[in-house]
């Protein structure tokens, strides 16, 4: 029994330790990640097409981008929101640092940073943007899809500050 017992509890921490990777989920859902990746690097360059197509196009589908503004829902305002965001690049590279990413069944999850520079149209300098990000992906008629994208470029830690009206 206790020999049983501690197969069990390696064999536990060792899926924890996957679950807990950069790197963990399913083969495909790794592969679907580098085709997102690849496109988002083109809707980087001002070209959303490929990033679109990558997208759930159910109503239930949301975006709250790294532009700021209110959370896009459905595909139609998601879609119009890609097209916008894409026209804000040109000349745009994106290096990601994963952090973790996961799978269950038909759902998966993935959180990152994302470094972008780009030049904005009609300018001649280099920008840059620095994100964190959260995305939730779906299996729809066998294939991965995002439903859904959060990024912001809070990326420094603040300390919590006593508001005006409370006292010490």
């Amino acid at each position: 029994m206790c020999k049983f017992l501690f197969i069990a509890t390696v064999a536990l921490a060792s899926l924890n330790a996957v679950a807990q990777s950069p790197a963990s989920g399913t083969g495909e859902f790794l592969a679907f990640l580098a085709q997102a990746d690849a496109a988002q690097n083109e809707l980087q360059d001002g070209k959303p097409a490929a990033y679109k197509a990558l997208w759930s196009h159910a109503d239930d589908v949301t975006l709250s981008g790294g532009f700021g503004g209110t959370i896009e829902k459905g595909w139609e305002m998601v879609s119009k929101r890609l097209d916008w965001a894409g026209s804000q690049f040109t000349n745009g590279t994106n290096k990601i640092e994963r952090v973790t990413t996961g799978t269950s069944g038909d759902l998966a999850y993935l959180i990152q940073y994302e470094h972008i520079r780009f030049i904005p149209p009609g300018q001649k300098a280099e920008s840059s943007k620095d994100y964190r990000v959260t995305m939730i992906f779906r299996r729809e008629n066998g294939s991965w899809r995002i439903v859904h994208r959060h990024a912001d470029s809070q990326m420094t830690k603040q300390s919590s500050q006593p508001s005006p009206t409370t006292k010490p």
